[in-house]
């Protein structure tokens, strides 16, 4: 109950993806921890605003399963705090969101947020708002500007863009990391038609999808980082159930990995999905998308 006690240097916003531009919001909530002697925070929410605003699901560059995972992983916060996204929530003043959610019920004592934040009703609350706010409660404010690549504001709406373009390698530079397209427990773990491990995982309804293809990528699985050309798609040639799927086909590798939490980034589109006419046109296709990875990842 003490720890809970203890003042805050509260981030806000969603972290989705956690971003170059996420970083800089929870370096500077470290910093602010530090200097108060308290804990270090990102206060998000459980679902996406848009998705209750506007009644549609957001596509999102991070598992669901997987968000205070990476927060804390990427950003090096103490706590991250999920809010519950509601009608309630929406309509809620944004001084109210200050001072009763932020100040009263998680002991706020420093603020950090974006330029371009917009909280409360109608997304009324925005920076200069929150400054005016905090000094008359006597907490400290940093707003922090936008993170640029190439002239470009890094956000989680343009990486969103890159992704579903297959650009991968771009979205990983605004990123500051690989894309990590999924994030699940193995289940059906067999064997390709190359003689290879290959495991079977299901695509995250939540997520923004990149185009169906090849992909080099890095399977990582209890620490141990292993390379695999993985197919995302439907597998046409071979008429499954229609459902789309992320199957790594893992290169030098032995071992179960049935029930074992795995991560997969996407580092390079190799090439689209596509039907086969024969098993052989296929077997010919995965050899030449191994040879495209281990030279990518050998560069």
């Amino acid at each position: 109950m003490q720890e809970f006690q203890k003042p805050r240097a509260i981030a806000l916003g969603y972290f989705d993806g956690v971003h170059l531009g996420h970083r800089a919001l929870m370096e500077r909530a470290v910093e602010r921890a530090r200097q108060i002697g308290g804990v270090s925070a990102v206060c998000t929410f459980d679902v996406h605003p848009d998705s209750v605003v506007l009644g549609r699901q957001v596509p999102l560059i991070t598992a669901d399963a997987y968000r205070r995972e990476e927060i804390k992983k990427l950003g090096g916060v103490d706590e991250v705090i999920f809010i519950h996204f509601d009608e309630k929530m929406q309509h809620m003043d944004w001084r109210d969101f200050i001072h009763k959610v932020l100040i009263e019920q998680f002991h706020a004592a420093w603020i950090i947020s974006g330029r371009n934040n917009r909280f409360g009703y109608k997304g009324r609350g925005n920076a200069t708002g929150m400054a005016e706010e905090c000094e008359k409660a006597g907490i400290g404010y940093d707003c922090i500007d936008d993170v640029k690549m190439d002239g470009i504001v890094v956000s989680s709406t343009y990486i969103r863009q890159l992704i579903s373009q297959g650009d991968m390698e771009t979205a990983a530079r605004f990123l500051g990391h690989p894309y990590t397209g999924v994030v699940e427990h193995g289940r059906k773990v067999g064997t390709s038609v190359l003689g290879v491990p290959t495991v079977n995982l299901r695509l995250p309804g939540e997520m923004a999808l990149p185009p169906y293809g090849v992909y080099a990528t890095r399977v990582l699985v209890g620490g141990e980082s292993h390379i695999a050309a993985t197919n995302i798609g439907v597998k046409p040639t071979f008429l499954d159930s229609g459902t789309p799927t992320i199957e790594p086909h893992l290169l030098d590798f032995a071992g179960d990995l049935y029930g074992r939490m795995i991560h997969v980034e996407l580092h390079k589109f190799l090439r689209p999905e596509k039907q086969f006419a024969s098993a052989e046109a296929l077997r010919a296709a995965i050899e030449e998308n191994v040879r495209q990875t281990r030279a990518y990842f050998a560069e």
